[in-house]
């Protein structure tokens, strides 16, 4: 049995124990503020559009138990959590260190799904979990260890400022929010800010989003890079970012209406590009995460990166290492554009186990960080997030004082962000097999790529039997 259907077996069998759990109080109210944050309309239909607070509108009731003694959370990394449970507990007096805990269930988001498996299996305590954008479809389509956020007294009206595309990531097959986030993940393209002034005479951003507008774009400015450098620089670093471009931008969802596999134009678009560009190195031959990945920022062998909102941060973040850190020549020569496509990368949800018995904490919880403006604010200023509000990081960016020292003329990147966040839109084009096929179709890219196969045609056949091997049950075959 392939690894996705032993993984979907035995989530199918799960079951999560009850624990016990004292509350601590209330928490401050609800957003007051609306709007959708989630398409490009101008800003007055992000504005807030309610007159109601959220004493004055009609709440949910909130089915949890409260029976338990500690809030507990599984998660694959405590960074996140250690950093949110230090905001939390800074902003609510009236909860301790102790009623809240997690639980680390491996250390890399695609061993979580089976560590958690293997944990919910078991008798130990869980009342919510973090889940990744490649495998939550997994949990959140099993109602055996997913429960509706709604069992919380949490409505769509709660998350009304949220960005769509993260909703329709945390809303099951049946059309039921069973997850949702405190972060929205857009990305952008970094680039040589120094290297571009110097190569393609693009002074400021804004000239330099000119020379990457499109992928057109971006392959004549791969080239002028390459000549410009002596054919040392890749104009980027690893075909994985890449793909976090082009998975995003799909026209259509990997299955079709008759759940049939859907293969279009982009598959044999994007294959034929990233060959072009391995050919003639415009990207670099290293795997991503790699030491290497990020020594070629650091030795100054690339001329751009793929990232996304949590790789800022100071010199230990993931763009930090791409630079080499502060004593390297490098550092800080960066600038940061938009790109071809808007696109985000990765993330992390937070969903409700079915046997969870903190509801009051629980609730409190996901309202604080994924729900009402101001703390999500406070949450975005105490960690540097893009969090998952058009409204809240609206107001961050026009009080014009965030920067980053990774970026050079103390260019703020969430200036960009909000625009790529807003142009993002994902209705109808995810299922629950978007984990398994996506790894099929970057391992058949790679394969052309490498030579391992001969042409687009026999790549793209043999995405095709791989796929149909990993889930001969799940689609419709011919």
């Amino acid at each position: 049995m392939n690894k996705l259907k032993r993984t979907l077996a035995l989530v199918a069998t799960l079951a999560l124990a009850t624990t016990a759990f004292v509350g601590c109080g209330d928490d401050n109210s609800s957003t007051t503020s609306t709007g959708d944050n989630s398409s490009k309309a101008d800003d007055s239909s992000k504005a807030d559009d309610s007159s109601k607070t959220e004493s004055e509108a009609p709440k949910a009731e909130n089915t949890v138990p409260n029976t338990g003694d500690t809030l507990s959370i599984l998660c694959w990394t405590g960074d996140d959590i250690k950093a949110m449970k230090e905001c939390f507990l800074a902003n609510n007096s009236d909860c301790k260190d102790t009623d809240i805990t997690w639980v680390q269930c491996g250390t890399k988001g695609g061993d979580a799904a089976e560590n958690y498996t293997q944990y919910f299996a078991g008798d130990e305590d869980a009342d919510l979990y973090i889940a990744e954008a490649d495998w939550i479809m997994t949990f959140i389509n099993d109602d055996a260890v997913s429960a509706p956020l709604s069992n919380l007294g949490l409505t769509d009206d709660d998350f009304k400022t949220n960005y769509d595309y993260i909703k329709q990531i945390g809303t099951d097959s049946k059309g039921v929010l069973k997850g949702t986030s405190w972060q929205s993940t857009p990305g952008g393209f970094a680039y040589r800010a120094d290297l571009a002034k110097e190569y393609l005479g693009a002074s400021t951003p804004a000239e330099m989003q000119e020379k990457v507008k499109d992928w057109d774009a971006f392959m004549a400015t791969a080239a002028t890079v390459s000549e410009k450098s002596g054919g040392k620089m890749n104009m980027t670093a690893t075909i994985g970012g890449l793909w976090q471009v082009f998975s995003y931008n799909r026209a259509q969802a990997w299955v079709d209406a008759d759940n049939k596999l859907a293969i279009d134009d982009s598959c044999t678009k994007f294959m034929n590009m990233v060959k072009e560009m391995r050919d003639k190195n415009y990207v670099s031959d290293v795997d991503q995460w790699s030491d290497s990945w990020f020594a070629l920022g650091a030795n100054g062998d690339t001329f751009g990166y793929f990232v996304c909102s949590w790789c800022f941060g100071d010199e230990t973040s993931t763009f930090g290492k791409m630079q080499g850190g502060k004593d390297n020549e490098n550092y800080g020569k960066w600038g940061f554009v938009k790109g071809p496509q808007e696109y985000a990368w990765g993330g992390s949800w937070l969903c409700l186990s079915p046997k969870a018995d903190n509801g009051e904490l629980a609730e409190k919880f996901i309202r604080f960080f994924c729900s009402n403006e101001d703390t999500m604010k406070t949450y975005a200023e105490y960690k540097g997030e893009f969090v998952n509000s058009y409204n809240v990081m609206k107001s961050i960016v026009d009080s014009g004082k965030h920067t980053t020292p990774l970026l050079a003329d103390n260019q703020d990147q969430f200036s960009i962000m909000i625009d790529v966040a807003a142009g993002i839109n994902l209705d109808g084009k995810i299922t629950p097999y978007d984990s398994t096929i996506k790894a099929d179709y970057i391992d058949a890219v790679n394969n052309y790529v490498k030579g391992n196969t001969a042409s687009v045609d026999e790549a793209l056949n043999a995405f095709k039997t791989k796929v149909a091997s990993d889930l001969p049950e799940q689609l419709t075959w011919e």
